[in-house]
């Protein structure tokens, strides 16, 4: 089967000159928790709510650090009914040799299990407070919101960076 391709061309600075196929929509701004030690995530109060999150694996300090692109490995996202939390239980998971992130997975694959490094892993949370288990027609938007504020900290980071995180690779 084949498609067809379409492309909508938006010019970002001129947004007046959009016309009809297009309308404008209320996103959060993209903003960051300070830096959290993997051992202390479950301080970060938004925990339980989807969201999207940054990795960063560092020899530095950097809890309660504003988080710096340049310092990012791997940005996420869940909207699953156990938020952040399950996700990074996942991860927890994964980073130790086990299945369910592929994230994880990766990192595992490249540095072997989290007990043995040398450098320390931090995350970084945007938390948007939804109802995941039985969504109204608002929590679907702002699921919604949580898929762009992860391409947006994936932009940003190209940005900033260049190419993509070391361990996004999906």
């Amino acid at each position: 089967m084949r498609y067809a391709r379409c492309v909508l061309r938006i010019d970002f600075e001129h947004t007046k000159d959009l016309g009809q196929n297009v309308r404008k929509v209320a996103i959060p701004k993209l903003e960051f928790s300070q830096w959290y030690k993997w051992e202390n995530r479950n301080r970060y109060q938004l925990k339980i709510c989807s969201g999207v999150y940054l990795i960063a694996i560092s020899t530095k300090n950097l809890e309660n650090e504003k988080p710096l692109f340049s310092d990012v490995v791997y940005i996420g996202m869940t909207k699953r009914k156990q938020g952040l939390q399950g996700r990074w239980r996942d991860f927890q998971r994964a980073i130790n040799g086990g299945e369910g992130h592929s994230g994880g997975k990766t990192i595992f694959k490249d540095k072997g299990s989290y007990h043995v490094w040398i450098e320390k892993l931090y995350v970084s949370a945007m938390g948007i407070e939804c109802n995941a288990i039985k969504p109204t027609s608002e929590d679907y938007i702002k699921m919604g919101w949580v898929a762009f504020l992860e391409y947006e900290a994936f932009a940003q980071f190209y940005k900033e960076v260049g190419g993509h995180p070391k361990y996004n690779t999906q």
